[in-house]
This record gives structure tokens, sequence and C-alpha cells, in this order.
């Protein structure tokens, strides 16, 4: 089976769609999409949403359903896991998470070498109109900061090394996605005890951040 993914680095629902491919060692072929290409997404799937897989049979476009697609062998065990209640439960955690995650790291994602001035200003302008004016975003990062440290504190307690188990899993992948934009703000400090975790995860899922962007620079 051939696989390309097409993503942008800052997205967390690509991140995870990365990592399942790195911690289940397949291979594939990585495009990373200027963020003000309509047309590509558009062609392959009829929408402009990544991440999109391109396989030997067709695409598919949503993360999770990516990510138990190449899961041949059900390692993550995502079909049992992702229609429980206790995924709907984690989901509005990660959800909330998100949302201030984003608030935080979008006025910083735009400046790393994934964008270039036509992408920048194509993502400022779409994301201001659900979010307000970046510099408004920047102005309110201390409240931000104190949201996400409040809602780390208490995801903290239930990593036992990892997300309420004892073993790796898909949720400590979709946990992780998130979490990583925020190593772009240099405000923001992790505690030791996420720092590490996150350093866990990275290993399990031989997972490089800006990877695809090397080449660029």
């Amino acid at each position: 089976m051939n696989y390309t993914l097409y993503h942008y680095v800052h997205c967390p629902f690509c991140l995870r769609v990365r990592m399942t491919f790195g911690y289940l060692g397949i291979a594939y072929t990585s495009i990373v999409l200027p963020y003000d290409d309509e047309k590509t997404p558009t062609d392959l799937t009829g929408k402009k949403m990544l991440p999109i897989l391109k396989h030997d049979q067709g695409v598919i476009n949503e993360s999770l359903d990516i990510m138990q697609f190449i899961d041949k062998k059900d390692v993550l065990s995502i079909p049992n896991k992702r229609f429980s209640l206790e995924f709907k439960d984690f989901e509005f955690i990660l959800a909330k998470l998100g949302n201030t995650i984003h608030s935080l790291a979008m006025p910083y994602w735009i400046f790393t070498p994934e964008f270039d001035e036509n992408s920048r200003a194509y993502f400022k302008k779409k994301r201001e109109v659900k979010r307000g004016p970046f510099q408004e975003l920047l102005k309110n990062q201390k409240s931000f900061i104190q949201t996400v440290n409040m809602d780390l504190l208490e995801i903290s307690k239930s990593l036992q090394p990892f997300y309420q188990s004892s073993t790796f899993g898909v949720f400590d992948i979709m946990l992780a996605s998130h979490l990583w934009g925020l190593y772009v703000v240099p405000e923001f400090q992790f505690s030791s005890d996420i720092h590490q975790y996150l350093l866990k995860v990275k290993d399990l899922c031989h997972f490089n951040y800006h990877q695809d962007l090397w080449g660029k620079i």
C-alpha cells in the first residue's frame, strides 16, 4: 500500500496522523501544502480540509478515519475507543484545551518556515474572523497561559504514566498533537512532568515536529 499525506505542519489533526504513522512504523510520502492552496485539497476531496491521505484505493480526509485506516492490525484499538463514553469525555477536554492553545500559538505559527508572505496573510485573515485580531490574542496571552496551566494540572493527574493508562494509546497521540504546538510560544513553559511525558510520546512515535520543513530552509 502506497500512502501520500497532504498536511500542515502546525495542525494538530495532521500531527495525529504523522504520529500514528511513526508509531506504527509505516512509510509515507509527505506533502506540506501552503495554507493558501485551496485547489489541491478541493480537487482531491471536494473541500479545503486537511489532513488528506491518498492511498491505492482513494482518499480520506478525517484524522481519526485515516488513523483507523492505516492501523491495519488494530494496535491502537481506535474503533473500540472512539465510540465510547470515555472517548467523548476526552474529546470535550481536548476541544477546550485546543481552543486556548490555538489562541496562544496562532500568532507565532505564522512566522514559522511553514508560511510565506501570502499564506501568512491568508491564515491570519481566516483565523481572525473567528478569534479576533492576533494583536488582541497577544494582549490576552497571560490569561490564556493561566487557563492552559490549570487544564494541564488536571491532565497531569491522569498520567499513569500515559493518559489514564500504564500503556501508550490513541489518547496520548491526540493529546500530544495539541500540546506540541505550544513549544513555539516563548512565554509558555511546560511543567517538568508534562514535558517529560511529551518527550516519551515523541520517542515512541519517532516524531520530529519540523522534519518536513528542513529541506525548505
